[in-house]
């Protein structure tokens, strides 16, 4: 029986213990889904993808190693990296199902624009402005806490909060900004007497940000949290939740979740049961719904991705508000247990299965 590959290309820091001989866990368990939809995966790298080449080198498995060995061109392709515009025409001219071609990369402004063109999605956005100092005093003078975020960026870096003093102190604020990583500073200031402090001045003049209306987050032991949903396509081609988490600040006076920024993640079961207000499996159906209904929206503004990793704020009523998308989200190598343990090799066998999808329709169709 002919071997029906699928071809994986890794980040070149996995393929590369691959090349060491060490099997990584997020590999075995691509390997696994492999197995499981009858594939013979191809553990590639992007270098490796060379247009007018209709052949390629990667590792496959062979009993308890993975050996390096050259094949055919699968006709199906998985891709965690981005190719060049050489690479995606030659594998066009050539047949060849590849998917996570291009996202809307990492423009905040610009997500929140699309995202803005459906009319259902609007009441989940946080109210947004591409950030200038006349913006800045526009969205000052509507709200009493702001975050000022780059629209190019992740990890949680260049964030500011800034807050109003007190509902008597129209004019007096208060802005937390970075130094350094997981450091920050303080100051306060008066509108009308001091102006717009240097730092954000700085900020906005460096590169582009964005302004948005702070959501009260709701909060886990006093910390606030927020939570990061994937979406992604399965064996039936459809979108699918595939994982639903918390990002946990690191203490009641941090905003940012991030885990970079020292942030913890938990168990989404495990922080709704402090809120007892908010029913476990109507709020976690609702967000599901919005995280499907986002991703059938974007998919008319991408080119064939099939995993989105979304960031959402819940508010302390249990309202969703969109923070983010990511479309190479990082899904971890951490062995975990139980439900969790399952919801993440649920990211590792969805893309694959939908990879099964495709290949079938090939074969249906030839």
């Amino acid at each position: 029986m002919e071997k029906e590959y699928i071809g994986v290309i890794l980040p070149n820091g996995i393929y590369q213990l691959l090349s060491e001989g060490k099997s990584q866990i997020n590999v075995r368990a691509y390997q696994e889904a492999g197995e499981h939809y009858h594939f013979t995966p191809v553990f590639m790298r992007l270098k490796g993808l060379q247009p007018g080449v209709d052949y390629v080198e990667g590792f496959i498995k062979k009993g308890e190693t993975f050996e390096l060995e050259t094949v055919e061109l699968p006709k199906v392709i998985y891709t965690r990296s981005f190719l060049s515009k050489k690479q995606k025409r030659f594998l066009e001219d050539k047949k060849v199902q590849f998917y996570n071609k291009k996202g809307i990369g990492h423009d905040k402004y610009k997500m929140h624009q699309i995202i803005s063109e459906n009319p259902d999605l609007i009441p989940f956005l946080p109210e947004t402005e591409k950030a200038s100092l006349t913006a800045l005093e526009k969205m000052m003078n509507q709200y009493d806490r702001l975050i000022l975020k780059p629209a190019k960026g992740s990890l949680g870096g260049g964030i500011m909060k800034l807050s109003r003093s007190g509902p008597e102190c129209w004019h007096h604020w208060h802005l937390k900004y970075p130094v350094a990583r997981r450091e920050w500073s303080e100051l306060t200031f008066t509108t009308f007497k001091d102006g717009i402090p240097e730092v954000i001045r700085e900020a906005f003049e460096k590169k582009p940000y964005i302004i948005q209306r702070q959501i009260e987050l709701a909060t886990y032991q006093e910390r606030p949290f927020d939570l990061r949903i994937v979406a992604q396509r399965n064996h039936t081609g459809n979108w699918v939740v595939a994982g639903m988490l918390c990002k946990v600040s690191p203490s009641k006076d941090q905003f940012v979740t991030n885990i970079s920024q020292g942030g913890s993640s938990l168990d989404f079961d495990k922080v709704l049961k402090a809120h007892p207000y908010l029913p476990c499996k109507k709020t976690k159906a609702n967000l599901a719904n919005l995280t499907l209904k986002l991703a059938q929206h974007l998919e008319h503004y991408t080119d064939h991705i099939a995993d989105i990793a979304f960031d959402f704020a819940l508010d302390t009523s249990g309202h969703p508000y969109f923070i983010e998308s990511n479309f190479r989200g990082r899904y971890g190598n951490v062995k975990y247990k139980g439900k969790r343990y399952e919801e993440w090799k649920a990211k590792h066998f969805n893309p694959i299965g939908y990879g099964r999808y495709l290949y079938n329709k090939i074969k249906d169709e030839s």
